[in-house]
């Protein structure tokens, strides 16, 4: 699997540089090489039969020799056939293995069109080869168009001209095997491949026109590929027509000779086809560039709310490690002095992340100036509130000075953190229109609810143990603003310039914090909490944690509110 992927990977990257047209010519040139190779056998097996003979000969010595000067245009480039060579180490490998097999195989129909050597052994070779010729071409032929399938950036329809390229070599095996049935050679098989032939070129003209899950192909809409497309399918119910008579007429060389033009008929219609597939790349290269322009667009939008959320939730992070340094200090849970690690790693990862970027969280290195002086100023007092927080890590809460330059540093750590965040809120907005700078206000008034859960929790637990007055009515501002907030996201509010929520789906997960939220709202209006009720509280609190940050990345993601 993994071989597979560095393949793709590598196949994308050696041909980034080809352009659409390009890449469609290529698809194109590729795919009639796979035709070329039935239409020689068939010439050949004209000659054989000895029907139009010299016109079967010109034939044949012009086929061979377009499939010579691709196959080296494929390998090396060609200018006159606008054929890009290609630095695909997987392509150039399969290429040279067509050419140890065609060097052979030219040499036969060569012999064949100088009449040279007729023998029987000349036409089994080819008979038993051409096959091969075409399977090995196919195989590039798909590489090309995987390119095309895998890059957003690159064709939409590269299937869709791989496969309407094969349908003009089908017309020339469907060819080849009824004069390989006339010339009882290999008949039994011939018999059951001719079948498959015919219902695979069916099956890919209605996915040609109306889309095909099975065959990956999209279908079109295009007007003139429409109509060309409509153009082949009346020519080809034509040749089925002739196909069933020479079938029980195999004698009759008139009739042989009007399906096999009847059939050259069909190749060429479709061949016109593929050409306006490969010119509708332009209007399609137009459609991509738009496309990007508003991706662009979306992404700048998206870049910023991403870019608020990741700064609002350090300034939660600042108050939950607060809390858990609380929590383990006060023996409540195991897990509070263990998940001090993971969180303390966090922060420091989003710092570092802030300034040289870090693809895991999404983060491009932040450029401007005042925000990167604000981040000098979270490490600077990051550092001795990490120090005291690993302290109580180590001494499973037991140093308790630790803990009180916890206590009464977080605010200021969370003071700076909010500044960061504001500041960045100001430097995205320049860039939006006045729309999108209130939805960056709503991520921004959304992610610091994540913060005042964890707040009013640090809070209650420092009234437990210091039984300050001043701590009890710092929980009634906290869950004060908590509620308020809450309430403004749902209905709107001038004061905090939002909008009322009108997203369903954002207005459900509200809901359901704001659920969470009336379970726990009256223990923290208590005087006392039993032990029940304060394991009730620490028990829904991340919940409502995790709640409120599922909420937030929903606004992220999510265009309208």
């Amino acid at each position: 699997m993994k071989k597979a992927v560095i393949a793709t990977v590598v196949l994308s990257m050696s041909l980034f540089g080809m352009s659409d047209r390009e890449l469609a010519n290529t698809i194109n040139l590729a795919g009639k090489q796979r035709m070329l190779s039935q239409k020689m056998s068939k010439e050949a097996l004209l000659i054989y039969i000895g029907i139009d003979i010299e016109k079967s000969i010109d034939s044949l010595k012009n086929s061979s020799k377009l499939f010579n000067k691709t196959l080296n245009g494929l390998k090396k480039g060609d200018r006159t056939l606008n054929i890009v060579a290609s630095k695909s180490s997987e392509i150039s490998s399969k290429l040279n293995e067509i050419d140890q097999i065609w060097r052979e195989f030219y040499k036969r129909v060569s012999d064949v069109a100088t009449l040279n050597n007729l023998s029987d052994d000349t036409f089994e070779y080819i008979d038993k080869h051409n096959l091969t010729l075409l399977n090995k071409m196919n195989e590039v032929v798909d590489l090309y168009t995987k390119l095309g399938s895998i890059n957003s950036s690159k064709l939409r329809m590269a299937n869709d001209i791989n496969l309407a390229g094969k349908q003009r070599m089908l017309t020339q095996k469907i060819a080849k095997d009824i004069l390989l049935i006339e010339a009882n050679i290999n008949s039994d098989n011939t018999n059951s491949d001719l079948k498959s032939s015919i219902e695979l070129f069916d099956k890919t003209l209605v996915g040609l026109l109306s889309s095909d899950s099975s065959l990956n192909l999209v279908g079109t809409k295009l007007p003139k590929i429409v109509k060309q497309l409509h153009e082949v399918k009346k020519v080809w119910q034509e040749s089925k027509v002739l196909i069933a008579k020479a079938l029980k007429n195999r004698e009759d060389q008139e009739l042989t000779k009007e399906l096999i033009t009847k059939l050259d008929r069909t190749k060429e219609e479709m061949n016109r086809a593929v050409v306006l597939y490969t010119k509708s790349i332009n209007r399609q290269k137009q459609v991509i560039k738009l496309n990007s322009l508003i991706n662009g667009f979306m992404n700048r939008k998206g870049i910023s709310k991403h870019l608020i959320n990741i700064a609002g939730k350090q300034r939660m992070l600042t108050q939950k490690l607060s809390k858990l340094a609380l929590e383990c200090s006060l023996n409540i849970s195991n897990n509070s002095c263990k998940k001090l690690d993971s969180h303390i790693m966090l922060f420091d990862k989003t710092l570092n992340g802030f300034v040289s970027g870090d693809k895991s969280l999404s983060l491009k290195p932040i450029k401007s100036k005042e925000a990167l002086a604000q981040i000098d100023d979270i490490k600077n007092r990051w550092r001795l509130f990490k120090k005291a927080l690993l302290s109580i890590k180590a001494t499973k809460g037991g140093d308790k000075k630790a803990l009180e330059y916890i206590l009464s540093k977080n605010i200021e750590l969370l003071n700076s953190s909010n500044r960061l965040v504001s500041i960045l809120e100001k430097e995205s907005g320049k860039k939006l229109n006045y729309l999108e700078r209130a939805k960056l206000n709503i991520v921004n008034i959304a992610g610091r609810e994540r913060m005042l859960t964890q707040k009013m929790t640090k809070e209650i637990l420092e009234y437990i143990v210091f039984k300050s007055v001043v701590s009890k009515e710092r929980v009634g501002k906290t869950t004060s603003k908590f509620k308020s907030s809450l309430d403004a996201l749902l209905t709107g509010s001038n004061s905090l310039k939002l909008p009322k929520v009108t997203n369903s789906s954002i207005k459900k997960e509200l809901k359901k914090v704001d659920k969470l939220w009336q379970k726990i709202e009256p223990l923290y209006k208590r005087e006392r909490l039993t032990q029940k009720e304060l394991a009730l509280l620490l028990k829904v609190n991340p919940i409502l944690l995790k709640q409120m940050d599922k909420t937030v990345s929903l606004i992220e993601e999510t265009t309208d509110y």
